[in-house]
């Protein structure tokens, strides 16, 4: 992590899960692992059609955990989840590349990483911070299918601990070890359920578990905490659900969303943004004109480099910042909520 994490707030804020993320690995993915990657030596390739469980769901446990054991608040919880949700929901790659072709094809995307050009239209490793939410629809759905009387905890106390305190071993698991496991907690389409949500070419991320949990994604003038965090730690300018554009301090655009404001106006990976509105570039000066842009006819003026050439851009877009949030949807039960309450007790 970066050297400052343990003494700067908004670096912690953003590994906050690093700690749980890895710990949760011990059981999940050690112990128990998925068939296709439980391979006896190095020359058999691995398959990981399972990943979104190996890396989905201990993504989401770590995001949870880290809130239950309040190194970061409920509150950042959600904000993370808003980001996360926002994100995903604007990725034109879902509607070609469906999420468990992101699993199975994890060893051509992983070389690429996150924030990587275009990332938003091939897709990459997706099953971490889509498992997170498939995870939470499931969760939220078997408190929802038991009146609360169960939860994921069920599953992961009989799934993840099958053979009891063992030594050192490799349990593997296929998907319908998975499916009998939920099966066994609750009886469901479970097997329905998840190839839905893995197979689907919608252009829509899965928010069934926001929306079972009691809260809703909307967007704001104002970014929210995590967001506010990434942007103060890493320097960068996240104009990503308004013109479509990620940036870094200097103005060098790192990614742009398909179909967006600044993919119209040919802006592309590499270039970088040397004024707005004959001014020399800031991120704030660029937060500005989007916001002064809204409910106007007048473009939002860019210079922009790119490979040695310089030309203006008129940035058609007038709907002003837009940041994602959590919202509480009043009258429904608030199971969000209690996911993230720590578990006093001893287990059952």
């Amino acid at each position: 992590m970066p050297e400052r994490t343990f003494i700067d707030d908004n670096l912690q804020l953003l590994s906050a899960d690093l700690l749980p993320h890895e710990f949760t690995h011990s059981w999940n993915g050690k112990y128990r692992r998925p068939a296709g990657l439980a391979t006896g030596n190095y020359e058999d390739p691995m398959k990981g059609n399972l990943l979104w469980v190996y890396e989905g769901l201990t993504d989401y446990l770590g995001n949870v955990l880290a809130a239950r054991s309040k190194i970061e608040t409920a509150a950042q919880y959600r904000d993370y989840l808003a980001q996360d949700a926002a994100t995903l929901d604007a990725r034109p790659g879902r509607t070609w590349r469906d999420l468990q072709d992101t699993a199975t094809g994890a060893q051509i995307l992983y070389m690429y990483g996150y924030g990587s050009p275009w990332d938003n239209w091939r897709r990459n490793t997706d099953y971490y911070g889509e498992g997170d939410l498939v995870w939470l629809d499931v969760d939220t759905t078997i408190r929802k299918l038991t009146n609360d009387k169960k939860s994921l905890n069920d599953f992961l106390a009989a799934f993840e601990a099958l053979g009891g305190n063992t030594g050192p071993k490799v349990v593997p698991y296929t998907f319908d070890d998975v499916v009998n496991g939920l099966n066994n907690v609750v009886a469901y389409d479970w097997a329905g359920f998840l190839q839905q949500r893995l197979t689907s070419k919608s252009p829509h991320a899965p928010l069934g578990g926001i929306e079972n949990g009691g809260y809703k994604l909307v967007y704001t003038d104002q970014p929210n905490d995590y967001t506010q965090a990434q942007m103060t730690a890493t320097g960068t300018t996240l104009a990503w659900w308004s013109i479509g554009i990620d940036l870094a301090s200097d103005g060098r655009i790192d990614d742009v969303l398909v179909g967006s404001a600044s993919d119209k106006a040919k802006l592309g990976p590499g270039m970088q943004i040397i004024a707005v509105n004959g001014r020399q570039f800031s991120g704030q000066l660029l937060s500005d004109a989007i916001r002064d842009a809204k409910g106007n006819d007048n473009p939002i003026s860019l210079i922009v480099a790119n490979t040695g050439t310089y030309r203006v851009v008129g940035l058609d877009y007038h709907d002003g910042l837009r940041y994602p949030h959590l919202e509480r949807v009043e009258g429904t039960p608030d199971r969000l909520d209690d996911i993230l309450k720590p578990m006093t007790g001893s287990a059952k």
